[in-house]
């Protein structure tokens, strides 16, 4: 053993001093001495300040950083009583997340499904789609289940993601947490920086992108911010005829009027358009015959996947998913008095979005064809929104105190043409399915949701150790709901006009039992419509909104000198009067749903060249109470979980930094995702899994080259289904390779 291990260890010094001798003695020089020329790249470096390690990418949980998302008190992540993550654009880079869905998915319990109907949609502690709030720069701009779309993460700065009821922060639709994508800003840096990537892999899969940001001129008080990114491929996770592109502009200009008030205009600009990939319908066992693949779903009666059509579109000739969105916001801060903050951001959002496309793949046993539907949806939404908020630190009785009310005002228009035929026709499982959408004369729906809001936060510090953390929000919502058929005659009986105001509040404590080990616990409400989110409510869904609530304990702690980081938390979250069939004709609002689970988080630099870092969850979701009719049957589900949620998942990075000349980074990284169901009758389930990826990086100067290696074992997996379609299912991508190019000036 001894003998092996020199050997390998004379290699590495060999090839070393080999590269030593390409790039030539004063590159050494110039490499050992400027070390930090390859952190201006923002990979992961090794920093020693006052004898400890401070951390980037891999190995660090944020625990002593501000998250807004979480608290806009200015509170760090370790002193507020939630579970709360950050995946920093570092981070990204690193790990090699290049959309909104593979980075979230990086967050403890968080999966993620690209099913084109609601692209980038999650779960999450047992809540799926419309029960999760997804932000945009602390923005919300609707249900996530209509309102999402696939994004590049170059444009990020980093993802925050909030555990269990958001309403308090957010408003109504956010029970089972809060993921908030945060752009790319101006910093307040005074030299101008470039950053710029490209990448090409599998699939002709290519990746263009580039940023600058810094000071304007030489006063100090102008600084701007610009990023553009592009994204591209062949096929979309290797299913044939699926190409796709995204192309992401995000800008912006901050100017600090005084040393007590500073603006910033953005404006953004997002496109995407797709030939999309709805899954891959499920065929009777004899049909697949010796060409089933095993291990991907199980289902009752027998139906399976058949290799020979795996990774076929079996969409129209001309399908498409596409959005254009536009997003202009201004900011606001003045600081009055040490004391006091005021701040104001206003924004105008547009989003233009469509499909067409044949949705709805059912194998008929009868024939052995494929019956196909047609389906046509666009989206005009338009936003105009105002968010005011005074914050006073001012101790109370020599205590010291935070506090913090505001107002939050939106004014949604959106208006949604449609078209369905759920018997168009029919095609051969083996050819290349052809057939254009065709189409025909499409109903309107229209949606007016007026929203104001006033809303408060608190953090009162008993002793230096001992914290109290309260929020509330309370909600008044003019919802005007309208359906014209296809004559353009409104419908009466569907139609409706009515108020919602619910009221949430939380409230937690915080311990800090020793330096860097703190206790928690925190109590939250949270309110969401009962059957489908505000847009498409109608008028037999015209309930008060579904409560819920979670309790949750945990521990966060940092110790052996910032070299390891973990977060434990246990929680129990319920869900009531949702929508829930008592009959074959009557529908109430008297559902349950409910889950609790443990999530565990930890990172670890164990060496000066070595960091870890992993989550693991478990957790156990139900309906409570919950039953639906098919006109025929009434079914009930209760005791059933909920469909796209796995009850075991588990991430672990590794990185370990190669010492030489020139120092590279070897990464891996392995993903475990449990089986779920994808319906509510649980009939349908989609295997556990396992993915492995690793990677080489090599940082030199302002340079960087990353080859990387996606699910190298070429696991065929399950990765999500639409419970609107439980025929099919979303197939993961095959193994890929990427080489990627980072530069910095």
């Amino acid at each position: 053993m001894i003998q092996h291990r020199n050997i390998l260890t004379g290699i590495v010094i060999a090839g070393c001093l080999a590269w030593s001798q390409i790039i030539g003695p004063d590159a050494i020089w110039a490499n050992a001495g400027d070390m930090e020329d390859a952190g201006e790249l923002e990979l992961p470096e090794v920093e020693v300040r006052d004898q400890s390690i401070q951390t980037t990418g891999t190995g660090s949980l944020h625990l002593e950083e501000a998250s807004p998302s979480a608290s806009r008190l200015g509170l760090s992540i370790r002193a507020i009583p939630a579970s709360v993550e950050v995946v920093d654009h570092t981070m990204m880079q690193e790990r090699g997340f290049r959309t909104i869905s593979e980075a979230a998915q990086g967050g403890t319990g968080v999966s993620f499904g690209d099913s084109p109907g609601s692209p980038a949609n999650f779960s999450m502690r047992g809540f799926t789609g419309q029960q999760l709030r997804l932000l945009y720069d602390g923005l919300t701009i609707g249900p996530a289940s209509m309102t999402s779309r696939p994004r590049d993460t170059w444009n990020l700065d980093r993802i925050e993601i909030l555990k269990g009821p958001a309403s308090v922060l957010y408003g109504e639709g956010a029970m089972g947490g809060g993921i908030n994508f945060v752009t790319k800003r101006p910093t307040l840096e005074d030299r101008v920086t470039t950053d710029a990537l490209l990448s090409y892999g599998t699939f002709n899969t290519l990746r263009a992108a580039a940023g600058s940001g810094g000071a304007i001129g030489g006063s100090g008080k102008l600084h701007y911010r610009a990023d553009l990114s592009y994204q591209s491929g062949d096929q979309f996770t290797g299913v044939q005829r699926s190409p796709f592109t995204y192309w992401n502009w995000t800008s912006g200009v901050r100017y600090d009027v005084t040393r007590d008030l500073d603006l910033e205009l953005s404006f953004d600009i997002a496109h995407d358009q797709a030939v999309p990939y709805w899954g891959t319908p499920l065929v009777s066992g004899a049909f697949a015959s010796g060409a089933a693949v095993h291990g991907v779903v199980a289902v009752g009666d027998g139906r399976t996947v058949d290799g020979r059509f795996l990774r076929q579109n079996f969409g129209v000739i001309d399908g498409d998913m596409s959005s254009l969105t536009h997003w202009t916001k201004l900011k606001a801060a003045w600081r009055p008095t040490d004391r006091i903050e005021v701040r104001n951001q206003a924004y105008h959002y547009s989003a233009d979005r469509n499909w067409q496309n044949a949705e709805n793949y059912r194998f008929n046993a009868g024939t052995q064809l494929i019956d196909r539907d047609r389906f046509l949806v666009q989206h005009d939404q338009r936003i105009i929104g105002d968010r005011l908020e005074l914050q006073v630190n001012e101790p109370i009785v020599g205590h010291a105190n935070r506090f913090l009310v505001g107002l939050d005002f939106t004014h949604l228009d959106f208006t949604r043409p449609s078209f369905f035929n759920g018997a168009a026709d029919s095609v051969s499982p083996f050819g290349l399915p052809g057939g254009a959408f065709g189409g025909g004369p499409t109903a309107r729906q229209t949606a007016l949701i007026v929203t104001t809001a006033v809303f408060g936060e608190e953090q009162f510090s008993l002793t230096e150790q001992l914290k109290l953390v309260a929020g509330f929000r309370y909600d008044h919502v003019d919802l005007e709901r309208e359906l014209f058929n296809t004559a353009g005659v409104l419908n009466t009986g569907t139609s409706l006009s009515r108020s919602f105001n619910p009221s949430t509040w939380r409230a937690g404590v915080v311990y800090d039992l020793l330096p860097g080990l703190t206790l928690y616990g925190q109590y939250a409400t949270a309110a969401d419509p009962v059957g489908a989110n505000l847009f498409l409510v109608r008028a037999n869904q015209n309930f008060d909104m579904a409560t819920g609530a979670q309790w949750e304990v945990g521990l966060k702690q940092k110790f052996w000198d910032n070299r390891g980081e973990w977060t434990l938390a246990y929680y129990d979250i319920f869900r009531k009067n949702i929508l829930t069939a008592d009959s074959l004709t009557s529908t109430l609002n008297i559902g349950r749903q409910t889950s609790k689970g443990v999530e565990l988080s930890a990172a670890l630099r164990p060496t000066a060249a070595w960091r870890l870092q992993g989550n693991l969850t478990f957790l156990s979701a139900r309906f409570a109470d919950f039953s639906e009719s098919t006109g025929t049957t009434l079914l009930s589900y209760t005791g059933n979980r909920p469909p796209n949620v796995p009850e075991t998942m588990a991430n672990l990075w590794s990185v370990y930094r190669v010492p030489c000349v020139v120092p590279f980074d070897l990464g891996a990284a392995f993903r475990y995702v449990g089986h779920r169901y994808a319906d509510n009758a649980n009939a349908v389930r989609l295997q556990a899994y396992m993915t492995a990826d690793a990677w080489i990086s090599v940082p030199y100067r302002n340079w960087a080259v990353m080859l990387r290696g996606r699910n190298l074992l070429d696991k065929t997996y399950a990765v999500w289904a639409d419970p609107a379609y439980p025929s099919q299912v979303l197939i993961g991508a095959p193994r890929t390779v990427e080489l990627m190019l980072l530069a910095r000036f």
